[in-house]
């Protein structure tokens, strides 16, 4: 895969990465928010994914896992965005980019801005861990 293409380029102007994997963090989605907050029954899931994460992913002792509102290795918590999903499957989009072309009229279209937002600061999040810089 990539260490083939690295080869293949070799000699090349081309600054590439060395492929080495590192897990950046995790993202959560909760499909019931209320005050940016999760309803009780996906926080009680929520709450487990620090440790599951440090257990399975990073091969490290879970004990004194964070909850996730504090863990540093998640990226974000994303709403769920329910109502954008279809309009952006049938307009061939990403959620965030949607116009009111494309029926984001009224409530849609704020909901679009906020999906907008947090995409991103989930980008700019990702972008920090892994070091890159952002113009």
């Amino acid at each position: 895969g990539w260490r083939k293409r690295i080869e293949e380029i070799k000699g090349s102007d081309l600054d590439l990465p060395g492929g080495e994997m590192r897990p950046a963090g995790y993202v959560v989605m909760s499909f019931g928010v209320r005050d940016k907050r999760p309803v009780q029954a996906y926080d009680d899931w929520l709450n487990r994914i620090p440790s599951t994460y440090r257990r399975a992913v990073l091969d490290e002792d879970p004990a004194n896992s964070p909850d996730v509102d504090h863990d540093p290795y998640r990226l974000a918590a994303l709403k769920h965005y329910r109502s954008l999903m279809p309009m952006a499957m049938a307009a061939h989009k990403p959620m965030f980019s949607l116009k009111s072309a494309d029926g984001a009229r009224g409530a849609h279209l704020e909901a679009v801005r906020a999906c907008y937002d947090d995409f991103l600061s989930l980008a700019r999040r990702i972008a920090d861990v892994i070091g890159f810089a952002v113009p």
